[in-house]
């Protein structure tokens, strides 16, 4: 059963600033599940997800945020994140044309290619800070730059993506979901999205963390169909994998 879906973004950013001011102190989860008007189990998995992120540090009893450049994308890499974009990047061959879309996760798969001659085309302007091989071919979609991802979203953006045919498209989310699919927590974001499920010959490969299988965001980038391969944690239990891969979606816990 799909959790609640509701505005997940709106109130993850408002747990960061409560985390911020708390400067450090013990969070308490009751009275802060109070606050936000959500159960405890919800709570904790915000926390998760912001952890996930990179956004958080969890320790002993204590949440601190992580004060972050605007950039510091490309450099704060955590673990999680690491060992699932080293694993999409195995997927990637030589003289593949590809997309990548402005997950972090996603992003970080440019750092991992080992492939001679792969051309990428995103719309994450931070792809252009992110090491990769001298001989790949980096293409951005252009279109109008929106923050804090950094991300080139509109007509310009779509009608770029419209004109590829590429191999594959290893694209992060902010949820999937067998019902609702791949969804985000931005609107601007769909459209581009939405062209790369269309425009790939090849197979589609969702980034996620555990903390995104099974939870609706806001807005939909396209069904489950369009999804071949999952690449997640191993801290996603079997219950969470099962539905993805009773539609016969080839799932990778790393």
């Amino acid at each position: 059963m799909n959790r609640k879906k509701g505005d997940i973004g709106q109130r993850r950013s408002g747990l960061l600033e409560m985390i911020r001011h708390a400067g450090g102190s013990p969070l308490d989860i009751p009275q802060t599940a109070k606050l936000l008007k959500v159960s405890q189990v919800t709570l904790r998995r915000d926390l998760a997800a912001l952890a996930a992120e990179g956004l958080v540090e969890r320790s002993y009893g204590r949440v601190t945020a992580v004060e972050e450049s605007d950039r510091s994308r490309v450099t704060n890499i955590p673990e999680p994140i690491q060992r699932i974009s080293r694993k999409a990047a195995q997927f990637v061959e030589a003289g593949d044309t590809i997309f990548i879309n402005t997950s972090r996760t996603a992003l970080h798969v440019l750092r991992f290619i080992d492939a001679p001659n792969v051309t990428v085309i995103t719309n994450n302007v931070l792809a252009t800070s992110i090491p990769h091989r001298s001989d790949m071919t980096l293409i951005l979609t252009g279109g109008e730059v929106r923050y804090p991802k950094y991300a080139m979203v509109g007509d310009v953006a779509q009608r770029t993506i419209q004109s590829i045919r590429a191999n594959k498209a290893f694209l992060g989310c902010s949820g999937l979901s067998v019902d609702k699919g791949m969804t985000t927590e931005y609107f601007s974001e769909v459209g581009v999205n939405n062209q790369m499920l269309q425009n790939v010959s090849g197979p589609v490969f969702l980034l996620a963390s555990h903390v995104k299988l099974n939870w609706d965001s806001n807005f939909v980038s396209g069904p489950i169909a369009y999804v071949s391969k999952l690449i997640t944690d191993k801290g996603a239990p079997s219950e969470l994998i099962a539905p993805f891969e009773a539609l016969d979606i080839e799932v990778f816990q790393v």
